[in-house]
């Protein structure tokens, strides 16, 4: 009686215990980590990177070489079709719920494919809004096996991690799924697609390392694309970008550096039969060098102008794709409807633009350790 007693003790303590029943295997799955697509000979191919825990969580003693990224591709008539290949030939489960970033080719975006993409993407619960888009004409088999630094896996990479990159050093704003889908039923106003390139000449660890880079933007406007820019047409945009804390700008020559904290723009809408537009731009600086000795005065008077020929630079190139680039005509678009009509406010050319006013402060210079 008493063994009976225990026995139904322990049968009743098993019962108590929470269980893994149907759980999965975290090895069981292959995790696609981005997805690239392209429109080729009148067919979409599909790309997918898949990594496993051992490319994510690098073990102690691996060479990243001991976890190889899993590169995925198919081509079909549509890409949803093309993407079914792939999962009925793959030799374990694709999850699709650890997707950060989409990469576009040039071909989809200019073809006006994009509807196609939109389909896809909504067709599966597991796509989450968050991720990241960008465009290329690079091979996209190639970019998606770019590596990082240190033998790291390429989840440190800007494919996957733009964030931080973009906060620190980059002026090219980053682009989520969301914001993508947003704009492009806006009638009003610009998408700039970042796109990537890859970098084989600047850093190498015993061999040459093959790093994706942002190298400009795929310019689209009311479902259509306009043109690509790159980071020097661009220069003006980082004055229009938001949650940057701060960046280094190089003054008149290379001899001359400051950091420039904060900076703060306003439009402000000007009324009349046409809307147009005055862009103040204020903040402080920091000075980090300054080999010719300049003063503080004569350096705030390069700077500014060079802050508003960088802002006018990226105007023109705008201007000449027939598209406000800096979605400045966003702001008569949400707050004065009542006083234009669509097709006023679509019509912002560079001549909209009425002045340009900055005034950032040298407040500090940079000390030396």
């Amino acid at each position: 009686m008493r063994k009976l007693r225990i026995f139904m003790i322990l049968i009743t303590l098993s019962l108590l215990v929470t269980g893994c029943f149907g759980a999965k295997r975290l090895e069981g799955e292959v995790y696609i980590t981005a997805l690239g697509f392209d429109y080729k000979n009148g067919k979409f191919e599909v790309f997918s990177q898949g990594l496993n825990f051992g490319n994510i969580a690098k073990q102690e003693g691996a060479n990243i070489e001991d976890f190889p990224i899993l590169i995925g591709e198919a081509k079909d008539e549509s890409l949803l079709s093309a993407y079914g290949e792939l999962e009925q030939t793959t030799a374990m489960p694709l999850s699709l719920g650890h997707v950060q970033a989409i990469i576009l080719s040039e071909r989809i975006i200019k073809e006006k494919k994009m509807a196609d993409v939109l389909d896809i993407m909504g067709q599966s619960p597991n796509f989450r809004y968050n991720l990241f888009v960008f465009g290329t004409k690079e091979n996209i088999k190639e970019l998606l096996q770019t590596q990082s630094f240190f033998n790291y896996s390429q989840v440190y990479s800007i494919i996957h991690g733009p964030e931080p990159l973009i906060q620190q050093n980059y002026s090219l704003p980053i682009l989520k799924y969301h914001q993508f889908t947003t704009r492009y039923y806006r009638p009003i106003g610009t998408i700039m697609i970042p796109s990537l390139s890859i970098n084989k000449d600047q850093f190498s660890e015993g061999k040459q390392k093959q790093i994706a880079t942002v190298n400009g933007e795929y310019i689209m406007s009311q479902q259509q694309y306009k043109g690509w820019l790159n980071k020097e047409d661009l220069s003006g945009i980082r004055w229009f970008s938001k949650g940057i804390q701060g960046f280094s700008v190089r003054v008149g020559t290379k001899k001359v550096s400051v950091k420039i904290k904060n900076p703060k723009t306003k439009i402000v809408v000007l009324k009349g039969n046409q809307p147009s537009y005055r862009i103040a731009i204020k903040g402080q600086a920091a000075l980090f060098q300054n080999s010719d000795n300049n003063t503080n005065g004569e350096l705030q008077s390069v700077l500014n102008k060079k802050i508003k020929k960088d802002i006018l630079t990226t105007l023109e190139k705008g201007d000449k794709l027939n598209t406000d680039v800096l979605n400045i005509s966003e702001k008569s678009y949400k707050y004065h409807l009542n006083d234009w009509d669509i097709g006023a406010i679509r019509g912002f050319n560079l001549d909209a633009v009425k002045d340009i006013k900055v005034e950032i402060k040298i407040i500090e210079s940079g000390k030396y350790k």
